[in-house]
């Protein structure tokens, strides 16, 4: 369990960071191969055994994470790739084979939900890594399009996951049948409304700057639909999965989607109830002892205790590290030094459980969003501010 005391005074350099620096650089060479699409890929595990596709949501989160050890010229020509291969109705590509096959559906027979959410993040990602911008206007409308086949309910603005036809919403839980009102994926869509509010300002598009600004302030006031008082967390779904999500509430705190006050006792509640959902600085998507209530995939490797379905993922680590240390200043790097010492001491893994339980050995999100999050702590303490 972390400590509550500061890991390194601002300004001394951090032996643990570096080690992290270290194996994100290593991991993203690793994963990184050609495609028969004519793109520089890169796999969500190094190595390229696990998951051999281009993934988007798996590379947007490298690219936002760690830009420095991606050339902005492989992200801008996967963002065309993307583009060129949006089907008919305006759907996003879920991820591309290694073998050139285009999927948009991942389980449950409908468009994984995220998808058209994570293409506007990767275009901030290669927006954010500098270079020409004159790309832009030309991917906008395609960005556009996307964003509109996400199922919503009219009345909120939040993503709708149909309970009689459950599927893929977000892509770190597309096993498990999350629906109605989905946390997550609302999330993500109030980050892709402020994108495009954000994207449209640049090329001096009043209306729809106007249209997806206001859009994202609707979804953020209609987040409290899924408040939980009794948990004092955020609910993964309104339908099935009724359930407390540590994931989804930690990160609607790290991308300013809460007011202060919601966003404080947020955190208290997280540092509170850390050992119901930390193993080795790694994190549960549920508070201990629930398992997910409903699956899109009914298989032994989904059982309580597997994969998505009860262990512990380090992809949240970072989310969390920021929340924690909201609530007590040092508890968030003292959370990111315990999982950089548990990677060196027993590797990076997508997801670990207890009993030595362990699932896809070198995964990129694993190391590559805590080392986002640690940048922007150690930012934070220097009395910097990250990189734009």
């Amino acid at each position: 369990m972390p400590t509550l005391t500061p890991a390194a005074t601002p300004g001394e350099p951090d032996p643990r960071f570096a080690q992290l620096q270290g194996r994100v650089a290593d991991l993203l060479a690793q994963a990184r191969c050609p495609h028969p699409l004519g793109v520089t890929a890169y796999t969500p595990a190094a190595f390229g055994a696990e998951y051999p596709a281009l993934y988007l949501r798996d590379f947007t989160y490298m690219a936002e994470s760690a830009p420095e050890f991606i050339p902005r010229e492989h992200v801008r020509a996967i963002l065309a790739l993307l583009a060129a291969h949006q089907s008919p109705e305006g759907l996003c590509p879920e991820r591309i084979g290694n073998d050139g096959e285009v999927f948009y559906v991942c389980h449950g027979g409908r468009p994984a939900a995220d998808s058209p959410l994570f293409f506007a993040k990767l275009a901030r990602a290669c927006l954010r890594h500098g270079g020409e911008t004159g790309w832009l206007a030309e991917l906008f409308p395609a960005l556009e399009r996307a964003f509109a086949t996400v199922p919503v309910e009219a009345a909120t603005g939040l993503v709708w996951i149909d309970p009689a036809h459950p599927h893929t919403a977000y892509g770190f839980t597309d096993t498990i049948a999350i629906t109605g009102r989905h946390l997550f994926c609302s999330l993500l869509r109030f980050e892709a409304a402020d994108i495009l509010a954000e994207l449209a300002r640049r090329l001096e598009r009043r209306e729809p700057a106007a249209r997806y600004a206001a859009e994202a302030a609707r979804i953020r006031a209609s987040l409290e639909r899924l408040w939980s008082p009794e948990h004092a967390l955020y609910l993964a779904g309104s339908v099935d999965c009724r359930q407390a999500d540590v994931w989804g509430s930690a990160y609607a705190g790290s991308i300013g989607a809460l007011d202060p006050a919601r966003h404080r006792l947020v955190a208290a509640t997280l540092l509170a109830r850390r050992e119901r959902f930390l193993l080795r600085g790694q994190v549960r998507h549920l508070l201990l002892p629930e398992f997910w209530q409903r699956r899109v995939v009914v298989a032994e490797w989904t059982e309580p205790g597997t994969f998505q379905n009860g262990p512990h993922w380090a992809t949240a680590t970072g989310w969390m590290a920021e929340m924690f240390e909201r609530a007590a200043p040092g508890a968030g790097l003292a959370l990111l030094r315990e999982l950089a010492a548990d990677f060196e001491a027993h590797g990076i893994w997508e997801c670990i459980g207890p009993d030595g339980y362990t699932r896809v050995a070198n995964n990129l999100s694993s190391a590559c969003l805590p080392y986002a999050a640690w940048k922007k702590l150690r930012a934070t303490a220097d009395g910097t501010s990250p990189k734009p």
